[in-house]
């Protein structure tokens, strides 16, 4: 793509608006878990109440993000970046209003269905505005906005709510998605015209990307990739609270640190990526795979004799690599797919990985369960990344668009 000297300058700003935007997206999406025992003891819901809530606002990222994609490609990011944000921001103060579950299912529900344009059109805009050669680097920028915004809501939203209530919290963080969306509205310009028509790629549908061996294989590798990640997110806590005896203050430190390292992970193996494997996913991607099944392992030799020293190391590297994964693969995805397609594909995507979350945690936790060791799960869980990575190794990337 030839850009102009001065919409290369403009690039980053309009990565950065657009990154904006789904920081404030992911304030909501991910602040509301962070809200819920306050919302359960006024509202009185069971927890199975809680339970069918969090299914529910993850089950309308996936019904909507093939969608979303698909929106993309046809209307332009912009208006998807823009009106995404600004609905979840809607959504989000119309909770004030809900009175009990049976008025929570369906708000939380839409509250989804917008959610899910953030990542397809977020990703096409670095697919069209950026180069191959620094769409790694880009795209882990952008994807850092998903964890950020996780730890703004976690820092900021219960303070807030303890002291004004979570109506007003969400409301809150419901203005900043609608400021958000109407900054990318005003300010967010997409690629020029003759670089649309230089895009890459033919224009196919659902059938047709499926149809695509390259495109199944990534889909695999992150139905398994996605799901390990919330493995690790969901069980991580208690696994060191009850085999290694650590405090809930310190474990939960542990897990923050990962999640840390998951950020700047997103970002180091897009630069990788970019300058050292010559913008060449598929290399990187295997020895970011190989490396979290190798801590992986490490950590399922963890014991109550394991030092906190040695047990920081470890999680900050499964950190790095089981959670930072996220921004070199969707770049992955967006170059198999061509740049005509690529919301969709990264709609399909996402699809992909929020099955692995339904599908991964809830078999890690019975393998738990069943043996009275977490040790079996880790095991079982670095055998599925490395079966995950020998389907990854099939992709032709000098061959992108062939069936």
């Amino acid at each position: 793509m030839a850009l102009s000297s001065q919409n290369s300058k403009e690039r980053w700003f309009f990565l950065f608006i657009a990154t904006l935007s789904q920081v404030s997206m992911a304030v909501i999406h991910l602040g509301i878990p962070a809200l819920i025992p306050l919302i359960q003891d006024e509202l009185k819901l069971s927890r199975t109440e809680v339970g069918l809530l969090t299914s529910v606002l993850n089950s309308g990222v996936v019904v909507a993000a093939i969608a979303a994609g698909k929106a993309a490609d046809r209307f332009g990011e912009r208006l998807i970046i823009a009106y995404g944000a600004m609905a979840c921001g809607i959504i989000a103060m119309g909770m004030n209003w809900a009175a009990g579950f049976a008025t929570l299912f369906p708000v939380l529900l839409l509250l989804g269905l917008a959610t899910a344009t953030a990542t397809p059109a977020g990703s096409k805009a670095v697919a069209g505005w950026f180069h191959a050669r620094e769409r790694g680097t880009a795209m882990g920028v952008r994807q850092m906005a998903i964890p950020l915004g996780g730890a703004i809501a976690a820092m900021t939203l219960p303070s807030v709510a303890l002291r004004y209530g979570w109506r007003f919290a969400l409301a809150f963080a419901g203005l900043f998605a609608v400021g958000m969306g109407l900054a990318a509205l005003f300010l967010y310009k997409e690629p020029p015209i003759s670089s649309r028509r230089a895009e890459q790629g033919p224009v196919v549908g659902i059938k047709g990307l499926i149809q695509r061996r390259n495109i199944r294989s990534v889909l695999f590798f992150v139905f398994i990739l996605g799901g390990a990640q919330w493995c690790y997110l969901a069980y991580l806590e208690l696994y060191l609270t009850e085999t290694l005896g650590f405090s809930i203050r310190l474990a939960a430190s542990l897990l923050a640190l990962g999640q840390i390292c998951g950020v700047g992970g997103r970002v180091f193996w897009g630069f990788l990526s970019d300058r050292f494997f010559g913008s060449r996913r598929k290399p990187t991607l295997l020895v970011v795979g190989f490396l979290a099944i190798l801590m992986t392992l490490w950590t399922s030799l963890f014991s109550p004799q394991t030092s906190s020293g040695l047990a920081f190391l470890v999680v900050a590297l499964l950190g790095l690599t089981l959670l930072g994964w996220n921004g070199l693969y969707l770049a992955f995805v967006s170059e198999l797919a061509g740049s005509r397609v690529a919301g969709m594909a990264i709609g399909l995507s996402n699809t992909g990985a929020f099955l692995g979350i339904v599908t991964l945690p809830p078999i890690f936790g019975f393998i738990v369960d069943h043996s009275n060791s977490y040790r079996p799960a880790w095991i079982g869980l670095a055998g599925m990344i490395l079966v995950a990575l020998s389907v990854l190794r099939c992709v032709r990337e000098e061959d992108k668009y062939s069936l």
